[in-house]
């Protein structure tokens, strides 16, 4: 500054001023260049209002810098009064805080009052069960939903998600089971369970904005309207049906499954009651992790050919079973054989690596086997090699034959897992039959009579 002229007063007035003030700051006028007027950055920065006063001229220039850190809200303006928002904030920053000094291991530093603390611990509980009342309140609206309008297919031209037109090979219409609107392929990929009212017990195809909202309450659906949740309807007591005397080798559901596998064990209680020879010595069934129960029919002349399904359970720990899941065979033979019949498989799986095997999506199984058949009930004897991207395992095979068949042959069998049945049957397209054999899901009401089979079958051990 510019002090020729000043007197002593004025001199001491200005000292005084710089040792309360460090530094001093003015805005420059505006520089006329031949790209047009070019303003200076203003360090702090003006606000709107004050620059337009000083576009004006109206703003007084000049101020000051103190020694100490400066923030933009003391250049800007005076601080806004605190609200409720802003403890708030403050208190989830601080609970922030804290959450990284714990987990940092360093929390030296950190210091923190008793009274905040539990200010801050209520803060998160309250925030907490607000969340949770506005959870259930939505999935009460789910749970409560009624079937929409079924739309004519007429009544959109284009994805009402996407926009895309409809084309009658290119792009095909969807219907969503749940919000009733149509869509393409690419929007309605999902499957879910719906609620009660709409009276199905498999995945319906619904779109993705309601397949994300069905999401939350898909474990509860799997609980209440899924097929495995249903109490069986096959009576095993009828022996005036056909079903009762001979399984039908290709079960079209689980409950089928399920009806010919406790056939299959109490129609070879019989035979091992009549016959004890016959039957599958106790030492093997208590050392047994696993059962797959299928039935097969098989034909042919020299070369044969078979087609069967069944299911598997696995034996846990605690001597309780798990749900089933669903397998389909086919294999061929070859050998010294002729004629038909249809059997009843009991294959023991006497360690952990045979259920793993019979885990996985698909296994290839090769052994030399024994039949005879002659009438409504025969015998055959088998022991085969099993290898799959589950594993591999030696199982033990024991059977009840029925029908007109004789010879011996090599057999090679390719075992699948059904798991677009187990889907439909669970209500979760995305379950494995690893998860239903090693998981921790409950034991399916549908499933009641097979373990009061297999209970029956272990108690006379």
């Amino acid at each position: 500054m510019d002090v020729t002229g000043m007197d002593d007063q004025q001199k001491e007035d200005l000292t005084a001023v710089n040792q309360k003030h460090s530094k001093y700051f003015y805005y420059d006028t505006s520089l006329s260049e031949e790209t047009g007027v070019w303003v200076p950055v203003s360090v702090p920065p003006l606000s709107e209002t004050q620059r337009e006063e000083w576009s004006s001229g109206l703003y007084s220039n000049g101020g000051y810098l103190p020694d100490s850190d400066l923030g933009w809200n003391e250049c800007i303006g005076e601080d806004k009064e605190m609200t409720m928002w802003d403890v708030v904030l403050d208190m989830l920053l601080t609970a922030r805080g804290k959450f990284n000094a714990l987990t940092s291991g360093d929390i030296r530093g950190y210091s923190m009052s008793w009274m905040s603390s539990q200010l801050l611990d209520q803060a998160w509980k309250e925030m907490a069960q607000t969340f949770t009342d506005a959870n259930f309140g939505k999935m009460k609206d789910i749970l409560e939903a009624e079937p929409p309008k079924w739309l004519p297919d007429s009544a959109a031209s284009a994805c009402m998600l996407c926009n895309v037109r409809f084309h009658p090979i290119m792009c095909s219409r969807h219907h969503c089971r749940f919000c009733g609107g149509i869509f393409c392929n690419l929007c309605s990929k999902g499957r879910s369970l719906l609620p009660s009212k709409f009276r199905t017990g498999d995945p319906q195809r619904v779109c993705d904005v309601c397949c994300v909202r069905l999401e939350s309450v898909q474990t509860c659906l799997m609980n209440q309207v899924s097929r495995a949740s249903q109490s069986p309807t096959h009576d095993l007591t009828d022996l005036s049906t056909l079903r009762s005397w001979l399984n039908f080798p290709w079960g079209q559901s689980m409950e089928h499954e399920i009806y010919k596998a406790t056939n299959t064990i109490q129609g070879y209680t019989k035979v091992g009651y009549l016959k004890p020879e016959k039957s599958i010595p106790g030492a093997i069934l208590k050392q047994a992790k696993g059962l797959a129960i299928l039935t097969v029919a098989k034909v042919g002349l020299m070369v044969t050919y078979n087609i069967g399904t069944g299911l598997v359970v696995a034996r846990r720990e605690d001597g309780s079973w798990s749900p089933p899941s669903a397998v389909a065979s086919f294999g061929v033979g070859w050998g010294a054989q002729a004629g038909g019949e249809v059997t009843d498989f009991i294959i023991v799986l006497r360690t952990n690596s045979a259920v793993m095997t019979f885990s996985g999506n698909a296994h290839l199984s090769v052994g030399a086997g024994l039949s005879a058949a002659v009438g409504i009930v025969g015998r055959a004897a088998g022991a085969d090699i099993r290898a799959g991207d589950g594993g591999y395992a030696a199982c033990y095979t024991y059977s009840c034959s029925k029908g007109a068949f004789v010879g011996c042959s090599l057999e090679g069998n390719i075992v699948k897992t059904r798991t677009q049945e187990n889907s439909k049957f669970y209500g979760n397209p995305s379950i494995s039959a690893a998860e239903i054999l090693h998981g921790s899901m409950p034991q399916p009401p549908a499933a009641s009579a097979l373990y009061r089979s297999l209970s029956e079958l272990y108690q006379k051990l």
